[in-house]
């Protein structure tokens, strides 16, 4: 169970450390409007975080002036979670990162017109640095959602297993004492 907890633990920390980078970013960005990096952080590397700041999108309440100490809460109470070793919260931690990624990767999909494209390899888009921040969030955050499904799953089967009467097996002519034949 240990591993099924780290596991979780390091997804969720990762989708929530991706969210505050790209929250950094943007407030660097707001500060320093002339720095370079701070753009290209903001359009390239972080670009599917823009796409869920749109008004249009239904991810634009996360983003704000509020988000970075949020997400500094979001990692406190998740570290807190695996020091107390609470299964059903880092479960649920772990849950919601996977939700919140799927619907990242949505807008930052449909906005880049990869679901319309006329090529069957889009090739242009495999290039661009914001494929590894989307590849390396949606991984993280399908491990931890696996691991907490699948130790759910273990702790389930094993109390079955445990509660299962002991079925003794009828005595065969080789079992049976000596006596009684």
């Amino acid at each position: 169970m240990p591993r099924a907890l780290d596991a979780q633990t390091f997804g969720s920390i990762v989708v929530i450390g991706t969210f505050g980078a790209a929250e950094a970013a943007a407030a660097y960005l707001s500060a320093h409007p002339a720095s370079e990096l701070a753009w290209y952080l903001t359009l390239a590397v972080f670009r599917p975080f823009e796409y869920a700041r749109a008004d249009t999108s239904p991810l634009h309440v996360l983003f704000g002036p509020s988000s970075l100490p949020l997400a500094a809460a979001c990692l406190v109470i998740t570290l807190c979670l695996r020091v107390l070793r609470s299964r059903f919260g880092i479960a649920v931690v772990a849950n919601s990162c996977f939700a919140l990624t799927a619907a990242l990767v949505y807008a930052w999909w449909t906005a880049n017109g990869l679901s319309r494209s006329a090529s069957l390899m889009p090739v242009a888009s495999l290039q661009r640095p914001d494929l590894a921040v989307v590849a390396l969030m949606m991984a993280s955050s399908c491990l931890a959602f696996l691991a907490s499904h699948l130790s759910f799953v273990a702790i389930i089967l094993s109390d079955r297993r445990a509660s299962r009467p002991s079925v003794s097996l009828p005595p065969t002519p080789s079992r049976m004492p000596v006596s009684a034949l």
